[in-house]
């Protein structure tokens, strides 16, 4: 028989789960719907630390929001189903349900739509950006719709009805920041709003830990999709065209580096 110290000894060590991985269980990542088709949603700022409560936060408001808006009614296309256009299988169409033959059958079929999923319209997704979360939509939900909604409620009420959120901007079209994948992105979506009345826009472009792509060079690749009648007016613009672009890098400052090794580093 072993004594109890070196018994002790040869247990393996306990692997200690960080903060990273647990956060990264938690979310799906952005960059996996860049190429689904459809998929919109909107960018939330918040403070530092926060980004996984003011995440919920939202989820809760824009559920509530989609609610009011649309009803009961089920997205014509489902996140599950999303996560399936970008690996290329057809969405799967929801299964009939069976008419109920008696109390019984009746009362699981009740329990059965308790436990769907209440954020069957939104989901969060990771940036791998601190102080910005990411909120995806799904199809009929028109995000900026749902954020001004949200916004009147605030302005008439005067009431937050969060403690983390900071600046929204809803999104209509999600893509690579490249300069063909932005053409084309822009090419389909610029002339739902540009019609026969001549407008004025004003080009905003918003770049976070990103290299590639400059001002100079986005502003002229947006403007060139827009049909030529209308004009650009930096002061009183009707249309303002938000352009956000990230870009994910690992980064320290001095203070981060001069944590113990035994803490998370982000």
């Amino acid at each position: 028989m072993l004594p109890k110290e070196s018994a002790r000894q040869e247990r393996p060590p306990k692997r200690r789960r960080t903060a990273s991985r647990s956060y990264q269980r938690y979310r799906a990542k952005l960059t996996d719907v860049l190429h689904v088709p459809g998929a919109t949603g909107v960018f939330m700022s918040c403070a530092r630390g926060k980004e996984r409560k003011a995440a919920h936060e939202l989820q809760e408001v824009m559920e509530e929001r989609a609610l009011a808006k649309y009803g009961n009614a089920r997205p014509t296309t489902m996140l599950d189903d999303m996560d399936a256009l970008r690996n290329g299988a057809p969405p799967s169409a929801p299964a009939p349900a069976p008419a109920p033959t008696d109390i019984e059958a009746q009362i699981h079929g009740e329990l059965a739509s308790l436990r769907t999923p209440h954020s069957a319209h939104t989901r969060t997704l990771d940036t791998d950006t601190e102080c910005l979360c990411f909120l995806q939509c799904a199809p009929p939900l028109d995000s900026g719709a749902l954020v001004t909604s949200f916004l009147e409620e605030v302005a008439r009420t005067g009431v937050a009805r969060s403690r983390f959120i900071q600046r929204l901007a809803p999104v209509q079209v999600l893509c690579r920041a490249e300069t063909d994948c932005i053409r084309s992105a822009a090419s389909a979506l610029l002339p739902r709003f540009f019609g026969a009345d001549k407008k004025t826009y004003r080009i905003e472009p918003r770049i976070r830990s990103h290299t590639a792509l400059s001002r100079d060079t986005l502003i002229p690749l947006v403007a060139s999709c827009i049909p030529p009648d209308h004009r650009v007016d930096l002061a009183n613009a009707e249309l303002v065209i938000l352009v956000e672009i990230l870009k994910n890098l690992g980064k320290y400052n001095v203070q981060t580096l001069a944590r113990p090794a035994t803490e998370t580093r982000i």
